[in-house]
């Protein structure tokens, strides 16, 4: 009897395990017959893995030319043979960087009308959590007075190199104008994005078309409020009360017979370096026309704006939306704030064409 590793293909006389590759050893019977070893199995090429993972590779090779995708996914749940990395990546051919413009694409198309300036600064495609393939352009827009900010995009659209469609976008009635809703960037208020519907390869998108934007109305609406007297260094803040002439009429910029919002300052506060001001705009908001109305707040010190925000009422069905502003400024003592405030929006003309 022979003690032999059938990996190494050697004999190791007195073990029972290959001092080499650690294979358990097998028992061979010695023939008399020349020497010769008739019971010997021929040499394996390679014992470990077995057949059957070569012949998924090959089946995940083809499915790889067929849906590229989806055989990816396939690939990362079958079992694979122990070999080297190089020779599996040529069979996986879904992990090679995708083709330029395909999700992500700088532009840098602007055009110009009078003091007002459009870039399409750059364009990106990603997938949801709906597993949809959507796309999102980003904006870059100078021009407007100081404090405007830009809540859509009037008769914008997205042409492909064919001249149709690239992708469709969402259109949203803001008050009496309607346009493509954007998203103003925090830290760069200058920049707005707008999400499209499903988006093919970025390549293929030629030109962005757009007629105006849709801007919230001038902060022309004024409640002055009596802040003299002492400022609490600490807690609780000294409530202010805004007095008998606490409300404005805001005009929508079109006549609706029966509707007249009536925003309020309904309570305020200050000290501790602050001034808190609520207002309330819920009076004769249900017979608004359009999806959402938008509200804009600037607190000013005489000359000085403390802070400002722009509020879109109505845009939450399920909890009837909000239906008031609050501002929250940095402030120090003194005798009178100013609540500014702007109601509904208007356009501001910019017919335009943006293409490389």
């Amino acid at each position: 009897m022979r003690a032999w590793c059938p990996r190494c293909d050697a004999v190791r006389p007195g073990e029972t395990v290959c001092p080499t590759c650690a294979t358990p050893l097998a028992t061979l019977e010695d023939s008399a017959e020349t020497g010769r070893q008739r019971d010997l199995p021929p040499h394996p090429e390679a014992p470990v893995p077995p057949p059957a993972p070569s012949r998924l590779r090959i089946a995940l090779t083809a499915a790889t030319l067929v849906v590229a995708g989806l055989a990816f996914v396939a690939g990362r749940s079958v079992a694979r043979p122990a070999a080297p990395a190089s020779r599996a990546a040529p069979a996986t051919p879904a992990r090679t960087p995708a083709a330029p413009g395909a999700d992500a694409r700088d532009l840098g198309w602007t055009a110009r009308d009078g003091k007002l300036t459009i870039t399409a600064v750059a364009a990106s495609r990603f997938l949801t959590s709906d597993r949809e393939t959507i796309a999102t352009v980003t904006f870059r827009i100078h021009g407007l007075p100081a404090g405007q900010r830009v809540l859509a995009l009037r008769a914008l659209r997205l042409l492909d190199t064919g001249g149709g469609v690239f992708s469709t976008v969402e259109h949203q009635q803001l008050g009496t104008e309607g346009g493509t809703p954007v998203l103003q960037n925090e830290v760069e208020p200058d920049l707005y994005t707008v999400a499209t519907g499903p988006a093919p390869q970025l390549s293929s998108l030629a030109r962005i078309k757009l007629a105006a934007l849709v801007v919230v109305r001038p902060r022309d609406q004024t409640i002055q409020l009596d802040t003299s007297g002492p400022w609490p260094a600490s807690p609780p803040l000294r409530a202010i009360d805004p007095g008998p002439r606490d409300t404005v009429r805001a005009g929508l910029g079109v006549v609706v017979r029966g509707i007249e919002l009536q925003p309020r300052v309904s309570s305020a506060f200050v000290g501790r370096g602050q001034a808190v001001v609520v207002v309330d705009a819920s009076a004769g908001f249900r017979g608004v026309p359009g999806d959402a109305l938008p509200l804009s707040a600037e607190l000013r010190a005489g000359g000085r704006v403390l802070c400002r925000r722009t509020q879109v009422l109505g845009r939450d069905d399920n909890q009837q939306g909000a239906q008031g502003i609050v501002l929250v400024c940095p402030a120090q003592p003194t005798p009178r704030l100013t609540v500014a405030l702007g109601v509904g929006v208007q356009t501001v003309p910019l017919d335009a064409t943006l293409q490389p």
